[in-house]
């Protein structure tokens, strides 16, 4: 007997989403006797306790059928055998159009006491597009028995219906004339009416036949020639993403599959524009403009900010541009469609995990929406109780929590789906639809032949090696390589590039998190193939560490100094970084080398790291040594001692670190003491230091140790660095001192011509212009005062102490040597000074410069018009007239 006041329904009622509409439900659905004795039952008043403590629209079917009370005593999943047995016992009872009615709510009241305990989403929507397949089956057999297809698209193509979701519909005929037509489109009509029309018990299914070729103006049928026709010459390019979850549910089968057959050519072409792409987002720009513009972005689960529709697309765009080579894309389904590209390596696991997880809640949510009054509905409630109500049916505590979730998953979704939707180099897949690499080797030699590999049968073995299908990084590749391959095309040496990176391959074997890097952004493939095909030197500290490759992804975090490193070699390989900026980026590397070792010998006096030179100016290249001076605070043997021991062994650090310190430029140069306390140095700066040696303090930085000690040395060195007045006898030191420089340091004399560091026109000839005229004037004008180059060039031209034309010379000259130096390093990461003396040699840089035509004539004639411009521009600035 039914006594819902007995304790133990109490505890019962109270664990309801709302415990007092489950009391007024049960006693109201309890008022016929046969329900009363059903629900009574121990197994079964716990799930309607549930069901009817929360969806009122299964309470007024069961009060208006409580006979149906039945079904709940068994919510177990049916099989589409006995929803079909279930169906033709209701058509048989009420009738074809009250029968299909009936079947559909008592379904339906079935299933969602199974979704409220908790059952997985994947066999809720499953069962729920049974159930709908099962009555469009019935309403087919009895509108349109032979000779029409309905095939599925939207949420029932994809076997992933809500409970209150219209069934998107396309219906195509055989046969063709005018009588055909009009006959198939009469007994569609009689279908859509006899699942879509309103009877005393509601409808079976909202059917919504608008997604057909012509929309609402169409033809409700087409023959299969004219589908074809159309989509080949008419459609948009939503229409063909629809078709991604074209689906046959009922009717002629084998009519219903060369449909989707027949279509695929469109969805999935040969030659994919990349406007298609672009036309993708903007349709889902559009969507989000609407709903922005209702003020329902927060609260709509759909189509709202992170919500259902971001991860539809997101998928959809990535199975468009991908699944024209792999046909396992081709999936209607989007939990199904989404574990394809994570299995296949077109998107990271965990991202992919992460991604399913939130679309399974949103989906859930959206489904309890529905649940209450079995009306199609995407929007949060606004009021406080029936969020309450909400949450509790979701198994949370409140509609805070459910808020707080809410917001947490829709953000995590919106990330990955702009990561995934506007995907760095999602263009690059556009175009033919090229063989899948290392598969057809024929196609596949011709293609590397192509982008100028010298060996391609040889390469086509290191290549079908690299993208094994039979490894997750293997099958990763084999999608990437579109990417990747034009990077490796471009190297010097092709050939070789694809060997470095079948080392790196090697060295990753077995690690997830550099095929899912990869996999989440073709940036990092990029940056990989750019590194590799550039490198020498980033090649071996990837081979020794391939972790490394994940210092290349766009949203790193921070690794070991070789794995910044590395990225900064590819972000210089792919020109992400300017001249400028490369030097900035390897003097921050540089400057974390310094900061490790002084950190490492634990210093036990106040004790500073000063950079000079590049390392001074941020102005690094890849091989430049690191210029630097040691001060400590203190006086007395002890405190020498100490500080030289520090020295020794901060350089010592820095060159266990794999670069090259330089402290010949302290005072007495190598013969002097390592470090000196800061009241030495005021002394020597006061009464020994050299010309030379205040010229090198204009670029004296703070780098490591004691902050206070650094700045307060950095602050008298530019003091003694910009003098109030530049003696003629010190200007002519400097000129002496550079032209000194470039006669015995060159050899022989004629190489000056191409002596980029310090030869006629070099970086040697726009330092010294630049920085006499800082001591010229930076004295009397502390606003050019700066350590960098450009920066320099620009103030003191502001200024009019150089001419804007020497200016803009000395800095034309600065950047295309220093890209020039940093070409020739990049790969060995060895010190250059002049271009290579082989022609051979030449050629590959100018290559590696991205020079096309005639790349070693055109590189010469650049260097020479540079040097040439930057020589003028030097003397002008070094002989002009004291002012």
């Amino acid at each position: 007997m039914l006594d819902l006041s007995a304790p133990a329904a109490e505890r019962l009622l109270s664990s309801a989403p709302d415990p007092e509409l489950a009391r007024v439900s049960l006693s109201r659905v309890a008022e016929d006797p046969a329900a009363r004795e059903i629900l009574a039952g121990s197994e079964v008043l716990p799930v309607a306790a549930r069901l009817l403590g929360y969806s009122t629209s299964a309470t007024d079917f069961l009060v208006a059928h409580p006979g149906e009370a039945v079904a709940l005593a068994d919510v177990s999943a049916r099989p589409r055998s006995e929803l079909e047995v279930e169906l033709a016992d209701d058509v048989e009872r009420l009738g074809l159009l009250q029968g299909l009615r009936r079947f559909r709510r008592r379904s339906m009241l079935r299933v969602a006491a199974r979704d409220l305990s908790s059952a997985p989403l994947e066999d809720i929507v499953s069962e729920i597009s049974d159930i709908a397949e099962t009555c469009i089956a019935a309403a087919c057999a009895d509108a349109a028995p032979s000779g029409v297809a309905i095939v599925a698209l939207g949420k029932l193509g994809g076997a992933e219906l809500n409970y209150a979701s219209d069934v998107d519909l396309v219906f195509v005929h055989d046969g063709s004339g005018p009588e055909r037509q009009e006959a198939a489109e009469r007994a569609c009509a009689v279908l859509v009416r006899l699942l879509a029309e309103t009877t005393a018990e509601g409808i079976a299914f909202r059917v919504d036949p608008t997604l057909r070729p012509g929309g609402k103006r169409g033809a409700l049928s087409r023959s299969l020639e004219a589908m074809r026709e159309y989509y080949a010459t008419q459609a948009a390019t939503w229409e063909r993403q629809a078709l991604i979850k074209a689906r046959p549910v009922a009717g002629d089968g084998e009519l219903g599959s060369g449909f989707v057959e027949a279509v695929s050519a469109f969805v999935f072409p040969e030659e994919l524009p990349a406007a298609e792409i672009d036309e993708v987002r903007r349709v889902k720009v559009r969507l989000e403009e609407y709903v922005r513009a209702s003020g329902k972005t927060g609260i709509e689960v759909k189509r709202g900010h992170g919500g259902i529709r971001d991860v539809e697309f997101a998928i959809q765009l990535l199975q468009i541009v991908h699944g024209r080579r792999d046909e396992r894309l081709r999936e209607p389904n989007t939990l199904r469609a989404l574990l394809v590209l994570a299995d296949e390596g077109y998107v990271g696991r965990d991202d992919a995990g992460a991604l399913a997880d939130a679309y399974r809640f949103l989906r859930t949510l959206e489904h309890r929406l529905q649940i209450v009054h079995d009306l199609q509905t995407h929007e949060l409630p606004a009021d406080t109780a029936s969020r309450t109500v909400l949450a509790r049916s979701l198994g949370m505590a409140g509609g805070e929590q459910l808020l707080a979730e809410y917001g947490r998953q829709t953000a995590l979704v919106r990330g990955l789906h702009e990561r995934l939707f506007y995907r760095p180099l999602l263009e690059s897949f556009a175009g033919a639809s090229a063989p899948r690499p290392g598969r057809d080797r024929e196609a596949t030699q011709e293609l590397l032949a192509g982008l100028g590999f010298g060996r391609p049968a040889t390469s086509y073995e290191v290549l079908a090696g690299l993208v094994d299908p039979s490894t997750r990084l293997g099958k990763v590749l084999a999608h990437v390589f579109p990417v990747m391959a034009p990077a490796l095309a471009l190297a010097a040496d092709p050939d070789a590039a694809l060997v470095r990176l079948e080392r790196v391959v090697a060295a990753s074997a077995g690690d997830e998190r550099v095929a899912d890097a990869i996999a989440n952004d073709p940036t990092t493939a990029r940056r990989l193939a750019h590194a590799v095909a550039s490198s020498s030197f980033a090649t071996d500290l990837l081979a020794g560490a391939p972790e490394r490759v994940l210092a290349m992804q766009a949203d790193a975090e921070p690794g070991d100094a070789q794995a910044e490193l590395v990225s900064v070699v590819a972000r210089y390989a792919t020109r992400e970084l300017a001249p400028n900026q490369t030097g900035a980026e390897l003097s921050a590397v540089a400057d974390r080398v310094v900061r490790d070792a002084v950190e490492a010998e634990g210093p036990d006096l106040p004790f500073a790291v000063i950079g000079l030179g590049k390392l001074g100016a941020q102005e690094l290249n890849f091989a430049s040594d690191l210029d630097v001076l040691f001060v400590y605070e203190g006086e007395g043997p002890d405190e020498f001692r100490r500080g030289a021991g520090l020295a020794e062994r901060v350089l010592a650090g820095i060159r266990s670190a794999g670069w090259e310190p330089d402290a010949d430029l302290r005072p007495e140069g190598r013969t002097g003491p390592l470090a000196k306390s800061f009241a030495a140095y005021l002394e020597y700066w006061e009464r020994y230091a050299e010309t030379w040696e205040f010229q090198s303090l204009l670029r004296a930085r703070f780098v490591s140790g004691d902050e206070g000690l650094g700045r307060r040395f950095c602050s008298f060195a530019s003091d003694f660095a910009y003098p109030d007045y530049l003696p003629v006898e010190r200007v002519g030191e400097i000129r002496r001192m550079r032209e000194r420089i470039e006669n015995e340091r060159v050899r022989p004399p004629e190489a000056s011509r191409f002596h980029f560091k310090l030869g006629y026109g070099s970086l040697a000839d726009v330092q010294f212009a630049v920085e006499l005229s800082l001591m010229r004037f930076g004295g009397r004008h502390p606003e050019v005062r700066t350590r960098r180059t450009l920066d320099a060039l620009e103030r003191l031209a502001r200024l009019r102490f150089i001419e804007d034309g020497a200016a803009l010379a000395l800095s034309e000259a600065f950047v295309f040597l220093s890209t020039l130096k940093d070409a020739i390093e990049v790969d060995r990461r060895v010190h250059a000074e002049a271009i290579p003396a082989a022609p051979q040699e030449q050629l590959a840089l100018a290559r590696r410069l991205g020079y096309e035509e005639y790349p070693r004539q055109t590189l010469l004639e650049d260097y020479r018009r540079v040097s040439r411009r930057a020589r003028r521009a030097m003397e002008r600035v070094f002989y002009e007239e004291e002012g």
